[in-house]
């Protein structure tokens, strides 16, 4: 399987979690959805396209980045009648790594070559937040590590952490703030048109890491970027 990491930056970052309302909350890591997205923008494709796009053939995909900083950002607006406002959480100066991986070389190559230049501006969450593309790899080979480290991996990380406590040795994991880890993320959306409303048509369980995870006889499918591991999932 032939794999293209795209490493990208931005100065702001903002990853809605559905859940919340009025308070816009941040995902640490941009969602399946948002690679989707992301990608499509960079192919030229409107939303629609982008996923239809994706459900052509068989990827996986993957996340690893970090945040130098988190702000909140008030937000007062007109409601139609009245006012009223609401809070969001923005991430400062972020640093990620994204893969896209796929057995049809043919298909990496074309997102590689829309990563190298992009149809439309590239942006991360906020139509504000646009973002930098700082270098684009092709990787053939698979790896795998017992480390995991600020990503995205499927599933609940959890019962894992807990089967390593009961199987002794060493293991570490720790967490950097008191938000979940896992979430039932969306992963399609049912569109209405190429721009119109969209409803979720699919979740999946997903867990976010933070500081590193080292674990004992248990490793995880990705690919090592020089030194960064970033975990893959089916996409």
């Amino acid at each position: 399987m032939l794999h293209c990491v795209i490493e990208i930056r931005s100065v702001t970052a903002s990853f809605r979690n559905p859940e919340f309302q009025n308070f816009h909350k941040s995902f640490r890591l941009p969602p399946p959805t948002t690679l989707i997205g992301l990608a499509g923008a960079a192919l030229g494709l409107s939303p629609k396209s982008a996923q239809d796009f994706f459900e052509k053939d068989s990827f996986r995909a993957g996340v690893r980045g970090i945040a130098s900083g988190m702000a909140r950002d008030l937000w007062k607006y007109d409601t139609l009648p009245g006012r009223s406002v609401i809070t969001r959480e923005i991430l400062m100066d972020t640093h990620y790594w994204i893969v896209f991986g796929c057995e049809s070389q043919e298909t990496i190559h074309q997102i590689k070559a829309a990563f190298d230049n992009p149809v439309f501006a590239l942006t991360m969450g906020s139509s504000d937040s646009l973002a930098k593309i700082v270098k684009t790899e092709l990787i053939e080979s698979e790896s795998e590590s017992n480390e995991l480290e600020n990503a995205l991996v499927e599933d609940d990380i959890i019962p894992l952490v807990l089967a390593q406590a009961l199987k002794g040795g060493e293991f570490s994991f720790g967490v950097n703030d008191s938000d979940p880890i896992a979430y039932q993320l969306p992963t399609r959306f049912a569109y209405e048109s190429d721009y119109g409303v969209r409803k979720i048509a699919a979740r999946k369980l997903f867990s976010f890491i933070g500081p590193k995870v080292t674990f004992k006889d248990e490793v995880f499918r990705g690919v090592h970027f020089g030194d960064v591991f970033i975990p893959t999932f089916t996409l």
